[in-house]
């Protein structure tokens, strides 16, 4: 069988402490409505610390031969997890080096629908094992693939919901994992009405003094306004009624609180009533 992406094994994956997964064989099980999901375990943090030394023309070259020579092939049936991790991690390595969108959009759909599933997931998975400035690029990756329709917002908030579990005991080695979170949540075009449901169990945990709602919901609202503009993303919230509140710390809920919060988030300018509070 041709693989576009065989010229691309390795990769970065460990550049974070390297420790064994200890979720590797505990997968969460949420069952998405309306999207065909399998479930999923994370792999073992191995492999070199940073990613293969391939330049990017030559990486670019390396892809568009190897889909060539494979005929555009595409995956009718599915494929085992560790197949699409490796795919996924290679077209996402390829993108952050040639910022070539039209082959990103072309390669994941060679994965062929019925495994899109399994790769939004280990795309999430792959972002998160990026150091913070490829975890972006990568991130706005994603984008291009939601903006292309590839990826639809049911398979995003799926995926994103599953492997919300995880997240808390990335924290060690993935400092930045909830705003990775909230870029990736926003890169994928989740609507605000769905915000809560992209979170998954997370939503269970705001009455802890800081919730991991809290700093997802803050890198969620700084992306979309980043990409969409401040006041296209202010006149979303007041018309889906975007509740903040929702994310924040149960016994810190007044309005004096919401207000000292977003000021220090530099988030203020998005919620107006809040800036009026004496």
């Amino acid at each position: 069988m041709g693989n576009p992406f065989s010229a691309f094994a390795g990769g970065s994956r460990g550049w974070r402490a390297g420790k064994p997964d200890e979720h590797k064989n505990t997968p969460p099980h949420i069952s998405p409505v309306n999207t065909k999901f399998t479930l999923h375990s994370r792999s073992s943090n191995s492999g070199s610390s940073s990613p293969d030394a391939i330049g990017s023309q030559n990486m670019f070259a390396t892809l568009m031969d190897a889909d060539e020579s494979a005929g555009h092939k595409t995956y009718a049936e599915e494929m085992s997890t560790e197949e699409v991790r490796s795919l996924v991690k290679n077209m996402l390595t390829a993108y952050v080096e040639t910022q070539n969108e039209a082959t990103l959009v072309d390669s994941f759909e060679q994965l062929g629908e019925t495994n899109y599933s399994t790769a939004v997931y280990q795309a999430v998975d792959n972002i998160m094992d990026r150091r913070p400035d490829q975890a972006e690029q990568a991130t706005n990756g994603m984008a291009v693939l939601a903006k292309h329709n590839v990826v639809s917002e049911d398979l995003a908030i799926a995926a994103l919901a599953e492997y919300s579990s995880q997240l808390e005991d990335l924290l060690l080695d993935v400092p930045h994992a909830f705003q990775y979170f909230g870029m990736l949540m926003a890169a994928t075009h989740v609507q605000m009405s769905r915000v809560s449901e992209a979170m998954g169990e997370l939503m269970t945990k705001v009455d802890m003094l800081k919730p991991p709602t809290m700093s997802i919901v803050f890198a969620y609202l700084k992306h979309m306004a980043k990409t969409n503009g401040e006041e296209s993303t202010r006149i979303n919230i007041e018309e889906t009624e975007f509740d903040v509140s929702q994310f924040l710390c149960l016994d810190h809920r007044s309005e004096t609180d919401i207000k000292r919060v977003l000021g220090l988030q530099d988030l203020l300018s998005l919620f107006p009533k809040y800036a009026q509070v004496d």
